[in-house]
């Protein structure tokens, strides 16, 4: 009877070994919910009501898209970042179509920066608030503000910063 259960355990062990197992959890890698995945102090302290948060569909349903609105209701957050089921748009590929816009009307370049030594970019203002787009490992993670005034982008790039340590390695 004790050699089934050895070879049980040994080969529990190789699968552990090959799989990566270990005494700590790692840190998830990858696409990522932000919804599920950015704690509620984390946006309670960027100034938004965790309570409100939301999962809305979006149109090719390949993104994961969290909708919360501000602790006071006068704005709201926008969080989103591909899903396993995207088909993967680089960092890159995201800011060279933000740029694409600067030649029509009405057209504003994005502004490059980093955000807690990640890479991004901010804006351009519209009538809809402004982004921020943060690189992660496959693709970017969105943060949208919406208020209705000149501090958006301002605002934008604040709140992104308290989010972005949420993404991890991500």
């Amino acid at each position: 009877m004790r050699a089934p259960l050895s070879g049980v355990v040994i080969a529990a062990l190789a699968l552990c070994a090959v799989s990566g197992c270990s005494a700590s959890s790692p840190k998830p890698t990858g696409a990522f919910d932000p919804c599920k995945e950015i704690t509620d102090s984390t946006i309670r302290n960027a100034g938004f009501d965790p309570n409100t948060k939301k999962t809305v569909q979006t149109v090719a349903n390949y993104t994961v898209r969290c909708e919360i609105s501000s602790a006071g209701g006068l704005g709201t957050l926008y969080l989103e970042h591909p899903n396993v089921l995207a088909p993967i748009q680089t960092y890159d590929a995201y800011l060279a179509s933000a740029r694409s816009v600067v030649g029509q009307p009405g057209g504003e370049a994005p502004t490059v920066t980093t955000i807690n030594g990640r890479d991004a970019y901010v804006g351009p203002h519209t009538m809809l608030g402004c982004d921020v787009a943060l690189r992660t490992a496959i693709s970017v993670m969105i943060v949208q503000v919406r208020y209705s005034d000149e501090t958006t982008c301002a605002s934008a790039q604040q709140v992104a910063t308290l989010l972005e340590p949420s993404i991890g390695n991500r």
